[in-house]
């Protein structure tokens, strides 16, 4: 691997050159491992971003980036843009190139485009290291644009600070698309094309099925761009970077860090009659009902099963969820998804510490202090953007489950 003027590697990198960038990332690109580990060993700066765009093809994701790049850099940043496109099945390199992608100032934005290849989820497995890279290089804001492979987006969301989910008009109805469960996990929704006829009715119809921002944007004249990156902003000045400290996977996930689980303490189902499905499962598996609990806090009415004569089973308990109020977080579950699984729990030592810790590491945390759950007991919720796509449960561990 070469080394710059001052024998470091990536020292030119780190002082600003956009040539020995272009030349750091080429080296990552082809495969050098020397290269590869030394861009994985620089440091994250602080004020680096990474903004995540992603969604289906034909979406006009490289347009609004293009103008999103443009209006951070007319706000004062250093901006990147790194898009991972599809491969060519004949070269093996980025389908489209960056000269097709970005029509931006070259001069005010970094851009490059990558081959997405054999990596997963539609990213390169060098993009972690890439990503670094172009933090050391002096980027405060990058781009990450994704080839769009629908749910396997959600790994590219586990790489950003902030995640946007991009649309258009015209490529069915917002209840279709939210099915693919990208667009309930992502911060902000972005309904892109919006010169086209519909545009302002499926953004309504994505605020109903969603509690986070939906953005209406075009791309091609800069229709709302500014309104998203101000409220982008506004997110990222308000939620801890990620925590890079350590050496990512292709996926961002961070090998070594201890699990603050003790055990799984239940699995959530959310079912429209809590009573039913209580029978239901008794006649298919004799569970028995162990307490029944109304949260008014989240809106439902909550049945606990398990195993008849057990009522801490080793395995878990089975949570039956049935909304109370119309504006219940488990009535939009219902009308995005039907009944079925909601969430899983998993019970911690300290939750406070657990939360803690898990802010410090920049995992997206829908709860940042805990709250009172069923029969009591302080719970908190973890996105399912950090969590593979499953809303994680977190409950204080005390003496046992809770009790009639």
């Amino acid at each position: 691997m070469a080394t710059d003027r001052s024998g470091e590697p990536f020292g030119d990198v780190a002082a600003g050159d956009a040539r020995a960038l272009a030349r750091a990332i080429t080296a990552v690109e082809v495969g050098d491992d020397a290269a590869r580990a030394a861009a994985l060993a620089l440091d994250w700066p602080d004020r680096a971003r990474v903004i995540a765009l992603t969604g289906p093809p034909g979406v006009g994701k490289s347009e609004l980036a293009n103008r999103l790049a443009g209006s951070l850099a007319e706000a004062g940043l250093r901006v990147a843009v790194l898009a991972v496109d599809p491969s060519s099945p004949e070269t093996g390199g980025a389908l489209l190139g960056d000269r097709v992608r970005f029509t931006g100032d070259s001069d005010a934005v970094f851009f490059r485009s990558m081959a997405a290849r054999d990596g997963e989820a539609g990213l390169a497995p060098e993009v972690p290291a890439v990503l670094r890279l172009l933090a050391a290089g002096g980027a405060e804001r990058i781009l990450l644009e994704t080839a769009g492979v629908g749910q396997g987006d959600l790994a590219v969301l586990r790489l950003a600070d902030l995640g946007i989910a991009v649309t258009a008009v015209g490529l069915g109805d917002a209840v279709q698309a939210a099915k693919a469960g990208l667009f309930e996990v992502a911060d902000f929704v972005v309904v892109n094309q919006a010169d086209r006829p519909g545009g302002e009715a499926m953004a309504a119809s994505f605020r109903a099925l969603r509690a986070g921002p939906v953005f209406l944007t075009s791309a091609r004249d800069g229709t709302g761009v500014e309104d998203l990156r101000a409220a982008a902003e506004v997110e990222l000045e308000a939620r801890p970077p990620l925590d890079r400290s350590g050496t990512p996977e292709a996926d961002g996930s961070r090998a070594g860090a201890p699990g603050p689980a003790i055990r799984l303490h239940h699995v959530g189902i959310a079912v429209k009659d809590g009573s039913r499905a209580a029978e239901l499962w008794r006649t298919l598996l004799g569970l028995r009902e162990t307490g029944r609990y109304r949260v008014d806090e989240f809106g439902v009415l909550a049945l606990f099963l398990a195993p008849e004569g057990e009522r801490a089973p080793v395995g878990g308990l089975l949570e039956l969820l049935e909304p109370t109020t119309a504006d219940s977080p488990v009535t939009r579950f219902l009308d995005r998804r039907g009944e079925g699984l909601h969430h899983v729990c998993f019970e911690v030592e300290d939750i406070h510490e657990t939360l803690a810790a898990l802010a410090a590491r920049g995992v997206r945390l829908v709860d940042r202090e805990p709250r009172r759950g069923a029969g009591g007991h302080l719970v908190a919720f973890i996105h399912p953007a950090s969590a593979g796509g499953v809303l994680l449960e977190l409950k204080q561990a005390d003496d046992g489950p809770p009790s009639d």
